[in-house]
């Protein structure tokens, strides 16, 4: 049977090893679809396992196949999809497939390396995430490996022909890629990690189509797209709270649209005012609140890239400041950049909560009242007349508001689940025989049953709510909390919002892995505040701030750092208590991996080995390695084996017994594999020790006369 040497063994596994990482940075972007996932990761299994049915098809075939792949990937570009970015992952998984996992020669092995590097490369224009950074990690620590074992396997090679001059060569090879690999390795980092995403929307935003398009953030929602990004579980945005008041209402704004076609909302806010923010803060142009009930809060925003420049905030905005230039502010409250979008937009934002939910000091002129009061040309007059039944005749839109929303949370159900058919008038559709759908069917469904009688409404879209990290404590707002509801101008409360969406199952998820999840979204938080978005301002900021603390200290006295301790020492017992289970939990398994751990892990070793010499690949320190175990487990039992005496002198001075016929056919055995180099000793040494250990084990448990 052949056996790989070892630098083959290793220069495979490095190249596999390389090929995956650039794989799982891509995969982790979020960008491929769950087939394509499977598929490339069943093919790695069965490379790993020798089963890769793609390595007995010939060469010039699979390359016949990867050029024909790549024009249609051209005619997907220009004519079919149009879409860039998508044809080029797909031609990357499939050169992963055919090329990268198929490798039999150094060529093969040459593209293989370069394959992995274009994954790499896709990953860091589509993430700079921490995952990112890790894979990138394990892609060089394979990539040196592989260069190293290449080398080695190349000395191997001229070894049996070896000369001085050909030794002083493969040293000055090996000094030679060991320095280039060092040097590259800084290169490579710093331009793959640091560069590339930060100037790949620069460079491609000709090319590629932003992934996460949200819905009415540019200024239009289409009802058939918000179940596009709810299915995503991508992160948006971090958000942190200031004193961290869960009671305030989390409604995430992003747009509010106003006309409605039958099937499609777009905006009609005009630009009231550009802001331009100087030093990074700026006032927004706002009413006076004064006097009416409710709270003031400030939050930190941290949102991810999604190709639109809306800004997210709950409340009415007071005050914002931001890594911006300039931002617009509408006539109907949203918030847009008029600069170019970083890849990370950062903002905080100081906002007014009305205890109703609602922007009382809003006023309508006749204008602005007529188009929010418009339905369209094909409306149903059926719905008038059920909005009639539910709401009833009395003269108070806030009561009728009510009774609608209490009437389509009753009564509908939801689900992402679109129409199998396009209907002329989907939310007639919805209102009257379907009765099921997403946020969007059931907001323009109360917008436009409010219309009907006389109460101007609205769409507004954005984000609902967020789960609360209490690692980082920030908030988590995914792309599946992305939401619609109605915002209603009520008479001496102004615009308010209504949520006739019926709350949707959320799937349960068990507490390990939540805490595990918490864990990475604080750690990737941390990642992209104080590395990637680590720039001269917040600098400047951090030096300010430890500065101002300086000075503060001075005038510090005994009592205060006492009650500080005392603050600390009485929020640690806090937390230890509520955590008291967890922890236990953690140190009881602790303690039984390093109790129980090495012994598992002799055991798994002992096992590999026992399968890999009853499979005849023995070597002659297999045969020392077994004569070891032997001793250990005589030692055991009391039956020591004095240093000076030779295998065969022990096993001869042992008084006769069964116990001593045994070690002696050990014994042979081992001097066959040892010195005779007679593989079929392993198999025989495996089965004597079992016997050894079971006539041990017996006198050990008979009652001695």
């Amino acid at each position: 049977m052949y056996r790989a040497a070892p630098a083959d063994r290793l220069f495979e596994g490095t190249l596999l090893g390389m090929l995956l990482s650039g794989y799982l940075a891509l995969a982790f972007t979020g960008e491929l679809p769950p087939v394509v996932l499977f598929l490339v990761l069943a093919a790695f299994v069965l490379r790993g396992l020798k089963l890769n049915p793609l390595e007995r098809v010939p060469g010039p075939y699979l390359s016949a196949a990867v050029i024909a792949f790549c024009g249609y990937t051209a005619v997907d570009v220009y004519w079919l999809s149009g879409d860039f970015l998508s044809a080029t992952i797909w031609l990357i998984c499939f050169l992963v497939v055919a090329k990268g996992l198929t490798f039999r020669t150094d060529r093969d092995a040459f593209w293989t390396v370069m394959i992995s590097f274009l994954e790499l490369v896709a990953a860091a224009l589509l993430s700079s995430s921490l995952l990112f950074f890790l894979f990138l990690v394990s892609f060089v620590v394979c990539g040196v490996g592989a260069f190293a074992a290449w080398e080695i396997r190349r000395g191997a090679r001229g070894a049996r022909v070896s000369t001085a001059g050909q030794r002083a060569g493969f040293f000055r090879r090996t000094v030679t890629v060991s320095l280039l690999a060092a040097s590259g390795i800084i290169v490579f980092t710093v331009v793959l990690f640091f560069v590339l995403p930060r100037t790949a929307r620069a460079a491609l935003q000709s090319f590629v189509t932003p992934r996460i398009h949200l819905p009415g953030y540019g200024g239009e929602v289409d009802l058939r797209k918000i179940g596009e990004i709810q299915a995503s579980s991508r992160t948006i945005m971090f958000v942190r709270i200031a004193g961290q008041p869960h009671q305030l209402p989390l409604y995430w704004r992003g747009s509010a649209m106003s006309k409605f076609d039958g099937r499609r909302w777009t905006t009609a806010g005009d630009l009231a005012e550009q802001v331009r923010l100087r030093y990074g803060t700026a006032g927004i142009p706002i009413r006076n609140h004064q006097g009416r009930r409710g709270v003031r809060a400030r939050y930190d925003v941290q949102l991810a890239e999604t190709g639109m420049n809306a800004l997210f905030v709950a409340g009415i905005p007071e005050f914002l400041e931001a890594n911006l230039g300039t931002i617009a502010v509408l006539s109907n409250g949203t918030l847009r950049s008029l600069s170019e979008m970083p890849p990370v937009l950062r903002y905080s934002v100081t906002a007014f909560f009305d205890s109703y939910g609602a922007d009382g000091t809003a006023t309508l002129d006749r204008d602005a009242r007529r188009r929010l009061l418009e339905v369209p040309f094909n409306f149903d007059i059926r719905v008038l007349q059920l909005t009639q039944q539910v709401a009833g005749s009395e003269n108070n839109p806030a009561l009728q508001a009510r009774r609608i929303v209490e009437y389509l949370r009753t009564n509908y159900t939801y689900t992402l689940e679109l129409p199998s058919e396009e209907r002329d008038d989907p939310v007639g559709h919805f209102l009257l025989e379907r009765k099921q759908g997403h946020c969007e069917y059931f907001a323009s469904s109360m917008a436009l049953m409010l219309r009907s009688i006389g109460i101007p409404a609205r769409v507004a879209t954005g984000f609902r709510g967020g789960v609360f990290n209490p690692v980082s404590g920030w908030y988590t707002v995914k792309a599946s909390d992305a939401h619609s509801w109605v915002e209603a101008f009520i008479p001496g409360h102004g615009w308010t919002i209504y949520d006739p969406t019926p709350a949707a199952a959320m799937p349960a998820q068990w507490a390990a892995m939540s805490r595990i999840a918490h864990l990475v979204e604080a750690a990737d938080l941390f990642w992209q505040d104080w590395v990637l978005q680590y720039d001269l301002d917040r600098q400047f900021r951090l030096a300010a701030q430890l500065e101002t603390t300086r000075m503060g200290t001075r005038g510090w006295s005994v009592n205060a750092v006492l009650r500080n301790a005392d603050g600390w020492r009485a929020a640690s017992a806090k937390w230890v208590r509520e955590r008291a289970s967890w922890l236990i939990g953690m140190a009881l398994t602790l303690a039984l991996t390093w109790v129980a751990g090495p012994y598992l892990v002799r055991r798994m070793r002992e096992r590999k080995q026992r399968e890999r010499l009853r499979a005849g690949e023995a070597a002659a320190s297999d045969a020392t390695v077994l004569y070891r175990n032997l001793l250990t487990l005589l030692e055991e039992h009391d039956i020591h084996k004095p240093e000076w005496f030779t295998p065969i002198e022990f096993a001869r001075k042992l008084p006769p017994s069964e116990l001593s016929a045994q070690i002696a056919t050990f014994t042979h055995a081992y001097n066959r594999l040892r010195y005779g180099g007679d593989t079929a000793a392993a198999a025989q040494m495996l089965a004597v020790f079992d016997a050894i250990r079971a006539t041990l084990y017996h006198s050990a448990t008979e009652p001695s006369s």
